[in-house]
C-alpha cells in the first residue's frame, strides 16, 4: 500500500526529502498517540511526497506577490486587481471574515464606506477586512493574501495547473493500492487530479486536511467537473478533517455539494496547536486523523 502526501502552498525553498520526513514523523507520532500499531507504510519506501513548492512559487510570480503586498499596504490609494480576480478575492476574504465573527458593518466602519456584499466595487472594504483579520491572534494578513492569490492562480491559470498536476499525478500509482493524504491547497490539487483520473478504484481513501474545498468561491470554480460538484466516484473513502478555527478550512465539505459516492465524512474536532491553526504537523498528530490514515491503510 502506497501513501501519497500532497502538500499545500508556502513550501518553497524546501528539500523534498526533508519535507517528506516531517510529514512521515508527524503521522508516526499521531498513530502512536492513538494507541495503534505502527504502520510499515509510514516509511520512505512506501510513502511519497511529490514536491511542487518551488514551481508554484515561481509560477505565481514573485513580482506579482510583491505587487499584491504593496497593494494591501497602500490601501485605498492602490488600484484593485482585474475584476474577476477582485470578485474572487472579495468573496474569499468576506467569507473568512464572517467565519471569524467580523460583520459587514464592522468592515464598513473600518473602511469608511458602505459595503454592498455582491458588488465588486468594494476594494477598500476588502483591505479593511484584511486589517481586521490581521488583528486576530491566529491569523496573519499576508498569509491570507498569498493563499488567496495562489488558489486563484491554480484555479484559473491552466498552464500553471497542468505543470503542478503533472508532478503530483506522476507520484500516484494507477495499479497499486494507495491512500492520498492532502493538506490545504494540496486538497484542491488532489480533488482535481482524482476527478480527471479513470479508473480511481485503486485509491482506497482520499484524506483531506485543513481543506478550503467547502468554500463556495472555490468549489464553484473548480476546473475538474461541471456544476453540481461530484464526489470522486470509485475512491474507497473520503475523510475530511479541520480545526474550526482554521481560517483556510472555513467549512466542512458538504455531501450536498459534492454529490454521489463516496460521501465525505467530516470531522471538525481537531484542536490544531500551531499559531495559525493550520499547520500540517499538528494535524497529522491528531489521533482521529491518525486513525483515519491507519484504517485506510489496513482495510482489506
Amino acid at each position: 500500500m502506497k501513501i501519497v502526501f500532497i502538500h499545500g502552498r508556502s513550501q518553497e525553498n524546501k528539500v523534498q526529502a526533508e519535507l517528506q520526513d516531517v510529514w512521515l514523523q508527524a503521522a508516526i507520532r499521531g498513530v502512536a498517540a492513538a494507541g495503534l500499531a505502527s504502520l510499515p507504510e509510514l516509511a520512505t519506501a512506501s510513502a511519497v511526497l511529490p514536491y511542487y513548492g518551488n514551481l508554484l512559487f515561481q509560477l505565481t510570480d514573485e513580482a506579482g506577490r510583491a505587487a499584491f503586498k504593496t497593494l494591501v499596504d497602500r490601501g485605498a490609494d492602490a488600484s484593485a486587481p482585474p475584476a474577476e480576480e477582485q470578485e474572487f478575492t472579495q468573496k474569499m476574504i468576506f467569507e473568512m471574515a464572517a467565519a471569524q465573527g467580523i460583520t459587514l458593518d464592522r468592515i464598513a466602519a473600518e473602511s469608511g464606506e458602505t459595503v454592498v456584499e455582491r458588488d465588486i466595487q468594494n476594494w477598500k472594504a476588502v483591505l479593511a477586512a484584511l486589517r481586521l483579520l490581521d488583528k486576530l491572534p491566529h491569523i496573519g494578513q499576508s498569509s491570507i493574501e498569498l493563499f488567496t492569490r495562489d488558489v486563484w492562480y491554480y484555479l484559473t491559470k491552466k498552464g500553471l495547473r497542468l505543470q503542478i498536476d503533472a508532478i503530483v499525478d506522476a507520484a500516484i500509482p494507477r495499479d497499486e493500492p494507495c491512500v492520498v493524504v492532502s493538506h490545504s491547497l494540496g486538497t484542491i490539487v488532489a480533488y482535481n487530479l482524482l476527478m480527471n483520473r479513470s479508473p480511481r478504484t485503486n485509491i482506497k481513501a482520499l484524506i483531506t486536511i485543513g481543506s478550503p474545498l467547502g468554500i463556495e468561491s472555490i468549489w464553484s470554480r473548480l476546473p475538474s467537473d461541471t456544476s453540481p460538484r461530484k464526489a470522486p466516484e470509485g475512491v474507497g473513502r473520503w475523510f475530511n478533517a479541520r480545526d474550526p478555527q482554521d481560517t483556510v478550512a472555513l467549512y466542512e465539505i458538504a455531501p450536498t455539494v459534492y454529490r454521489g459516492g463516496p460521501a465525505v465524512t467530516n470531522y471538525s474536532g481537531v484542536a490544531n496547536g500551531s499559531d495559525n491553526k493550520h499547520g500540517i504537523v499538528q494535524y497529522l498528530e491528531d489521533k482521529v486523523i491518525a486513525k483515519a490514515i491507519h484504517d485506510a491503510v489496513t482495510a482489506p
